[in-house]
Order: structure tokens, then sequence, then C-alpha cells
């Protein structure tokens, strides 16, 4: 009976791990999130959104991936020669050295 104590908790256990598969992990990372925009100056803007950062190109040629500033919100981003501001249907792009792009999704 002390056999079958012991073994029975560790025999229980394997079958339990056995049960999770490589693929039943839970993702906790944010979705993405993509829009398009028109733009003054003719030209567009497309802007992907994923946790923390935003990916930026627009039809001049600029392409630049930049961290939220400050971190922990999502409307700003900025890095380098680069930011971008987030207002509800409205987003400006700023590119140092250029004119600064009124966007509307």
């Amino acid at each position: 009976m002390t056999k079958f104590r012991t073994l029975f908790p560790l025999v229980f256990t394997a079958v339990l791990a056995g049960c999770v598969g490589p693929g039943s992990q839970v993702s906790t990372s944010s979705p993405v999130r993509q829009a398009s925009y028109r733009c003054s100056h003719d030209a567009t803007l497309s802007v992907t959104r994923s946790g923390s950062s935003a990916s930026v190109v627009d039809s001049r040629g600029f392409e630049t991936t930049m961290p939220a500033s400050p971190a922990g919100q999502s409307t700003r981003y900025s890095e380098g020669i680069y930011a971008l501001i987030l207002e509800g249907r409205d987003a400006t792009w700023f590119v140092s050295g250029e004119v600064p792009l009124e966007c509307r999704r």
C-alpha cells in the first residue's frame, strides 16, 4: 500500500504534464493594430502598433519603429528624428527637417 501512495502522485503528475502540448501556451502580447492614413501634401501613412511600439511607413520613403514616449501610453511615439501623435482618427507625423504631415484615417 505504501508503494501505491508513493507512486500514484508521480504517475498522476506525469499524466497531467502530458496533457499540455507545445501550442497550448497563452499569449499575453497585445494585438497588432494597423491603420492607413491620407495626409497633407498628397502623402499616405501606414501605422502598425504592437505592444508599446509603432512602426510607421510613409509615401515619402521614411520608415521606422518607435517606442511609446513616455513609456506606458499608446498615443505618442518617438525615436531619434521621428515622432508620431495619434488622436482619434487623426495622426500627426513628424520627421526632423521635413514638413509635418497632418493625417486622417
